[in-house]
């Protein structure tokens, strides 16, 4: 299964979403390397806000890299990423995840509404995530 860091997050720190995503982590997971990124900036603006420290930033990175099977380089999947959000008007950095479903032929987990939307359109197996009570 192709994780996106709003999937991934939730696994790091307690949010609505924790439980519906913490389900994910019993899954093979991939993700490309952006993943480390996005997630460290979402940890950032929990840390801002004084949720979190940057001890905590650094062993959730950890705990990530951990915890999925295997981080896919960037480059390796910009053209094809570059393809589908020249394609279909979206961010390159979401795309990434769809390069590499469809590179894979795995399903992505995300809890981005707008990802799901385009990964299903492009028929990707998608497991949308949502808040739980």
């Amino acid at each position: 299964m192709i994780i996106d860091a709003s999937a991934a997050v939730p696994w790091l720190i307690a949010t609505p979403f924790t439980r519906a995503a913490r389900r994910l982590k019993f899954q093979p997971g991939r993700a490309p390397s952006l993943i480390l990124i996005e997630t460290t900036n979402s940890l950032l603006k929990y840390f801002r806000v004084g949720q979190i420290t940057e001890a905590d930033i650094d062993f959730a990175i950890k705990s990530l890299s951990a915890a999925l099977d295997e981080i896919v380089d960037n480059g390796a999947l910009l053209h094809a990423a570059t393809k589908i959000a020249a394609t279909n008007g979206h961010k390159i950095y979401d795309c990434l995840y769809i390069a590499l479903a469809l590179e894979r032929h795995e399903p992505l987990a995300t809890a981005d509404k707008r990802l799901a939307s385009l990964a299903r359109s492009l028929n990707i197996e998608t497991q949308l995530i949502g808040p739980e009570p």
